[in-house]
């Protein structure tokens, strides 16, 4: 999918004529390009670099802190699965059992 192409129709008097012509004239631009390259740069000032993610991350300290098992990236399944049965039960329990052998 390719950018929408627009047409610009700029009147530009006085100082700002004189700037533009100068400008032209010295780098050996078209209107067009100046006006790419202008924007290009306004832009540049105007918009703040993105973050990086990791660099935040590892000065927060949050990369690489936590405690736990050394064999956890391995054995992570197990040990939720004995977290969760300790906090649930996945035995079915006899109904009769549980009541003493009373139905």
């Amino acid at each position: 999918m390719s950018s929408p192409e627009i047409r610009i129709n700029a009147r530009l008097t006085g100082e700002d004529a004189r700037r533009f012509r100068e400008l032209q004239k010295r780098e050996g631009l078209s209107s067009s390009d100046l006006l790419r390259d202008a924007l290009r740069v306004y832009h540049a000032s105007r918009t703040r670099p993105k973050a990086n993610a990791m660099k935040l991350l590892s000065a927060s300290g949050f990369i690489g802190g936590g405690e736990g098992p050394a064999d956890l990236s391995e054995r992570y399944k197990d040990y939720l699965s004995e977290s969760l049965e300790q906090k649930l039960p996945m035995r079915v329990q006899d109904s009769a059992a549980r009541s003493g052998g009373r139905k």
